[in-house]
């Protein structure tokens, strides 16, 4: 097979019931070549038996497929196991419970072929939250670092960078065990990378899942989260910019609040309040935290036209 320009690499823990369904709208891609590596990450289920299985039935002249484990825990691991393997000169990262439209990966290498190529393409999804709703969750090319903290614009199914840059940026963090993918995405943007965006129509639908690694909700497990703004923070040097981790925590309070853990969300806005000596961005903190916690949703966006 000849070199493919990109690489999918996908890890997968205890999906045994749901890969193939993944796996089949990766086979289905009209994009050749394509390489793919899988990254069984500790699957207690027979996830590894499903892979080999897939690969065995899937692979042919254009598509490569690699699967191998990872057992040190967590995606980041098994995403940066699969990193070390590729050679192509991008790569695209997946989730193993998600759905790619037939031409996305074609869409993604028309996008890196453009002139000037970008170092970045992303694009828009699509979300199908645990009720059912149906909503789009945007890619903006502009004011990347805002979009990338409040929006989760960097989420690991929403573009595909340059390998090297992503070797650059430090690949993905072990130790972050949430929004991994916010934090790498974060540490990739500081390197001034060039980027575009992707227009159409979402051909990647996320679907949530009641059994999300990651969990449904946030006061469950607030170092998780916590932790990986703190690591954001470290790296930016503006006020501006750090003015926005405070503004995430005071959003991330909120969440805390709305889900009762009162305690919780009231020691976080407390951390936030006592490193703001501005009274206005005080207000500001207060006013994310109360409407977040409210129930409100866009608490971001609303306070947009102050940061």
């Amino acid at each position: 097979m000849s070199d493919p320009m990109i690489t999918l690499v996908i890890p997968v823990h205890n999906r045994a019931a749901i890969v193939e369904r993944t796996l089949q709208s990766v086979e289905c891609q009209t994009a050749r070549p394509l390489r793919v590596i899988l990254v069984d990450n500790n699957s207690t289920d027979n996830t590894l038996q499903v892979l080999r299985r897939w690969k065995a039935a899937a692979e042919a002249p254009g598509l490569e497929i690699t699967v191998i484990t990872e057992h040190t825990p967590g995606a980041a691991a098994a995403r940066n196991a699969g990193l070390r393997l590729v050679s192509s000169e991008f790569v695209m990262f997946f989730d193993s419970d998600d759905i790619m439209h037939p031409t996305h990966v074609e869409r993604a290498l028309k996008a890196v072929g453009s002139t000037p190529p970008p170092d970045i393409a992303g694009w828009d999804v699509s979300i199908t939250d645990l009720s059912g709703h149906r909503f789009t969750k945007p890619f903006d090319s502009r004011d990347c670092l805002w979009h990338c903290i409040m929006h989760g614009m960097m989420g690991t199914q929403r573009y595909v960078a340059r390998t090297r840059l992503v070797r650059r940026a430090g690949e993905w963090n072990p130790a972050m065990t949430g929004w991994d993918d916010i934090e790498l995405g974060l540490r990739m943007l500081l390197l001034n990378p060039r980027i575009t965006k992707v227009k159409g129509t979402p051909t990647v639908d996320i679907i949530q899942q009641t059994e999300s690694i990651t969990g449904l909700d946030f006061s469950s497990s607030p170092a998780k989260w916590e932790n990986a703004l703190d690591e954001m923070e470290s790296r930016l040097t503006s006020r501006r910019h750090r003015r926005y981790i405070a503004l995430r925590r005071a959003l991330l309070a909120g969440d805390y609040r709305r889900e009762h853990a009162h305690d919780e969300s009231n020691r976080l806005l407390n951390r936030v309040l006592g490193n703001e000596r501005c009274p206005f961005y005080r207000a500001l903190y207060r006013l994310a935290r109360a409407y977040t916690g409210a129930g409100g949703r866009g608490g971001a966006r609303l306070l947009r036209p102050f940061f």
